[in-house]
């Protein structure tokens, strides 16, 4: 394996497109439903005209150009010829809300923006150059990505393009957290930044150039902007999901050798396999049972005879919904739980997952082949110094953010004068090197009789029960600990009978006596301050546009208090 020596995402564009000649490197479905590739050499020819037609548009060095936009080759194109002319790169998230999108959009200050879907146009209030991609519109200062792609070949054939030559310190990226804490953040990233990160995940991972990749995770978030640098780095095969509810189909079609996912899509697997189980005849249904609760066991004898004949004929099917090939899975974004990391371990998939922030570029730790341990999210990154202070995670090195964009105020609070950057993550670090999260500092939470209560584990057991999509616990200056639970409507959407609503659906006495079992076994392991003692179902759907959610999908805590503070309080007023 040839070493990296590039400093900065230009001349890694440069390694990718000579030291490669891939002929599928990209792949994207098309409008036949097909998966169309773009060769090395074709991705390459398409970097270079579009970053002659942006320059023709007016975008220079520190242009600030939001990339609006769904994951797709086309996506990464239009990133490249940025980078090309010295501009920075605005992601955001295709789902965002209006009012986050136009807030990114003037606090980052960006002059032009590349978009691919036409119902969100309207969202856009700032007066900016629009790129469009799959449809146009004819106006001034719009412009459609084809025919600018042609304008751009001919600007070359002329050699009248000017390549712009960063050095590492020069920003690469703005790139703003998800905002489950607030006002979103927009963290500027260098090119020392993103560099860094390819080369420590290139030391742990070690990718070859005949693995195919399976991309689910949108561009617009840094942990598939990393990870994606790294494939290209490696000019592997990258194959698009069009759409994540067909992530299942085409974990089979493709049949893909890595992915990167976060923790909720294998909760989906593992509750979707435990419910086909059910499912099944009795026979089938008694022993898919029994593998199934032999999987969750920490120390498997893999050379017994049981676990051969589970692998044999129930775990070998497990392994085909991810295609039958896969050597890894990476999870991040947010914890996953022990139980579910060991089932997958056990039935075979290499799973390994790993912790990081936007602020780090994004990974701070992961685990990895030879050095994987269930609960835990790895060993730091090989340029990661991290420790403990306060029961705090600490981290600093090359990956480590320039700073938050417009608020060197935070900046110096989130980084100390020796450089540190302080996660707000409570964690521990074993005398093996690895990391344990334990809950976020926010999480946390005193009651009003000084109390701890740890949110995060709670809200993960009370997400168990299969009624319930996501939980939010309620103990902060409270005499007691409640949750608000947010139903599962694609379950109400199932089963649903054409005389019941929603809320009558989960009206039902036999739901509540499900959810209220499922909380009095939870109540059995927990701190007596930390027993939850009353809840309240939510019926209506969390989105992102209502604030309930991030566009990466974590849940917004402090917005969901405000909306539902009356149902809040009712769990407070007088027991009876």
């Amino acid at each position: 394996m040839s070493p990296y020596r590039f400093l900065t995402y230009n001349e890694m564009f440069d390694y990718l497109t000579t030291s490669y000649d891939n002929p599928t490197l990209l792949n994207y479905i098309n409008h036949k439903n097909e998966y169309e590739s773009i060769s090395v050499i074709e991705f390459k020819e398409k970097v270079i005209c579009l970053c002659a037609a942006l320059q023709k548009l007016g975008i220079k060095k520190s242009t600030k150009v939001a990339i609006f936009s769904s994951s797709s080759p086309f996506w990464l194109i239009f990133d490249f010829a940025l980078q090309q002319l010295g501009a920075i790169s605005v992601p955001i998230f295709a789902n965002i809300s209006t009012k986050n999108l136009n807030f990114e959009l003037e606090d980052s200050n960006c002059e032009f923006i590349f978009i691919d879907d036409i119902e969100r146009i309207d969202d856009i209030k700032k007066q900016m150059t629009v790129i469009t991609h799959n449809f146009c519109i004819k106006k001034d200062n719009y412009y459609n990505l084809d025919e600018i792609l042609v304008m751009g070949k001919e600007i070359c054939d002329r050699l009248e393009y000017i390549e712009n030559k960063p050095n590492e310190d020069d920003i690469f990226s703005i790139i703003y957290t998800s905002g489950n804490t607030g006002t979103p953040k927009g963290v500027v990233l260098t090119h020392k930044n993103i560099i860094s990160q390819l080369k420590d995940i290139n030391e742990v991972i070690h990718l070859n150039e005949k693995e195919t990749i399976l991309s689910l995770l949108p561009l617009a978030h840094i942990f598939e902007r990393a990870v994606m640098s790294y494939y290209l780095s490696r000019g592997v095969s990258i194959y698009f999901v069009d759409d994540i509810t067909n992530v299942a189909n085409l974990m089979k079609s493709v049949r893909p050798t890595m992915m990167t996912v976060v923790p909720r899509l294998l909760e989906k697997i593992f509750n979707k396999i435990k419910t086909n189980i059910s499912d099944k005849p009795i026979v089938s249904r008694v022993i898919g049972s029994l593998a199934f609760r032999f999987a969750l066991l920490e120390d498997i004898d893999k050379n017994s005879f049981l676990f051969k004949l589970f692998d044999k004929i129930v775990y070998s099917k497990f392994r085909e919904i991810f295609g039958g090939r896969i050597k890894w899975v990476v999870s991040g974004g947010a914890p996953l739980e022990k139980n579910i990391y060991q089932f997958f371990l056990n039935i075979g998939i290499p799973l390994y997952q790993g912790y990081g922030m936007t602020e780090f570029s994004p990974v701070i730790s992961t685990n990895y082949p030879g050095a994987n341990r269930v609960g835990s999210s790895g060993k730091a990154m090989p340029t990661a110094e991290v420790k403990i202070e306060d029961d705090e995670l600490l981290v600093k090195g090359p990956s480590l953010m320039k700073g938050y964009l417009n608020n060197e105020e935070l900046t110096k609070k989130a980084i100390d004068t020796n450089g540190w950057f302080h996660t707000g993550d409570v964690a521990s670090i074993d005398e093996d090197g690895y990391i344990y999260i334990q809950s976020r500092k926010k999480d946390i939470f005193k009651t009003s009789t000084g109390e701890y209560v740890n949110a995060i584990p709670i809200e993960q057991n009370l997400s168990k029960n299969k009624y319930i999509e996501f939980a939010v616990v309620i103990s902060h200056n409270q005499k007691y600990t409640t949750a608000l639970l947010f139903v599962d409507h694609e379950r109400y959407e199932q089963q649903k009978s054409s005389n019941l609503t929603i809320e009558e659906y989960y009206n039902q006495s036999a739901i509540h006596k499900s959810i209220q079992e499922h909380i009095d076994k939870l109540n059995k392991t927990v701190n007596k301050w930390e027993k939850v003692i009353r809840y309240k179902l939510i019926t209506k759907l969390a989105t992102i546009e209502g604030g309930e959610l991030t566009p990466s999908m974590k849940v917004c805590r402090e917005a969901i208090e405000k909306k539902y503070e009356k149902e809040i309080q009712s769990m407070y007023r007088s027991l009876k």
